[in-house]
């Protein structure tokens, strides 16, 4: 008799596979005498466990059918539905936050414009006290509105500037948003604080009203940038409110705002004359006086209305007083656009004044 081959090979087990259960690397290792309890044991996070846990079907789940095979789409809970909402308001206050910041932060146009030309102040009065109206009558910030009307027109550097009043409103009161949102704010600022300060500032006339009864006694114009012969060639940066009369000591002069007296005595250049800073820095000069109160001296506060003096033509290098008899107003703001001291022409304000009674003292 015969022995095959494969008889010999199951006897020995050897290339022949044993029926029954198959054997995993568990057993594998359990037979080897390897210990598997020994060993560390470390546990998965709870993102991975979501990832490998396999779809559970549950009670009332539907089936859809998606190119022939079919798909078991899992009820969304009212727990999920609130994570998501929860989800999309927060993208909502971080995008709304974002765009805000950059509202704030975008450069935009910035102004630039010689300090020159913004002392230079060409703007037509008559515009201030229409824009003042326009202001109050819009609820708008009013130095904000003069800031635009200026910087629209870059601070008119013409000095004889013909502009249309009756636009006023249409072009930048009705677009007044749209318009100062299209500047850099941070380049605006110093125009804005600068017009801000004056016109808080400017509460009286520096003539009182008994002067404008009838005919006036004063009378002034634009003279800035006018050469002055003074220890070479000077421009004269101010104004001269001049007597009609040309008579000295005859015109009274009161303080146009409240503060400190910073200097009062003799220049001279200025003749007898008073310098008053205010809380904003702002220097208010008063020259040529015939004659100064005699109770202000340097640290005197005093309050707008306050007569300063007599109108004279003290000073200007000339002991004959052959000038005329006048006021030299003025007026230098602290500002953050320029370096030094900083002389803005007082002339629209002046006029600006002049056209309103509250700021004559009755």
């Amino acid at each position: 008799m015969s022995v095959r081959s494969r008889d010999i090979k199951r006897k020995l087990g050897i290339g022949t596979a044993k029926r029954g259960r198959r054997r995993t690397a568990s057993d594998l290792l359990r037979t080897s005498g390897f210990d598997i309890n020994n060993l560390p044991r470390f546990r998965l996070p709870r993102f991975a466990h979501r990832m490998l846990r396999p779809p559970s079907r549950s009670v009332g789940t539907s089936r859809k059918r998606r190119g022939g095979a079919s798909a078991i789409m899992r009820p969304i809970s009212f727990r999920r539905i609130k994570e998501r909402l929860y989800k999309l308001s927060v993208f909502l206050v971080i995008a709304l936050l974002i765009y805000g910041a950059w509202q704030l932060l975008r450069p935009g146009v910035r102004v630039r414009v010689s300090p020159d030309v913004v002392a230079a102040f060409r703007v037509p009065h008559r515009a201030i006290g229409m824009l003042e109206d326009y202001a109050a009558r819009n609820n708008i910030s009013f130095p904000q509105l003069f800031a635009v009307f200026n910087i629209e027109n870059d601070f008119f550097p013409e000095k004889s500037a013909i502009y249309d009043l009756s636009a006023l409103e249409r072009l930048y009161v009705n677009d007044f948003q749209r318009i100062i949102r299209r500047y850099n704010a941070r380049s605006m600022a110093p125009y804005i604080a600068m017009y801000e300060n004056l016109f808080s500032e400017l509460t009286m006339f520096p003539i009182p009203s008994g002067w404008y009864n009838e005919e006036p006694s004063i009378m002034f114009g634009d003279s800035w940038g006018v050469a002055h012969n003074f220890q070479g060639n000077r421009m004269h940066m101010g104004t001269a409110i001049i007597d009609r009369e040309n008579i000295r000591g005859r015109v009274p002069v009161v303080s146009m705002t409240s503060g400190v007296v910073q200097e009062a005595g003799w220049n001279n250049q200025l003749g007898y004359f008073v310098g008053i800073i205010t809380s904003n820095n702002t220097y208010y000069l008063y020259a040529h006086l015939d004659s100064i109160t005699p109770e202000l001296s340097a640290g005197h506060h005093i309050s707008a209305g306050h007569q300063l003096g007599y109108m004279g033509n003290t000073g200007g290098g000339r002991g004959n007083r052959s000038l005329p008899v006048h006021l030299h107003i003025g007026i230098s703001p602290e500002v953050g656009f320029t370096r030094g001291r900083f002389w803005l022409n007082p002339y629209p304000l002046l006029r600006f004044m002049e056209g309103h009674e509250r700021f004559f003292l009755q």
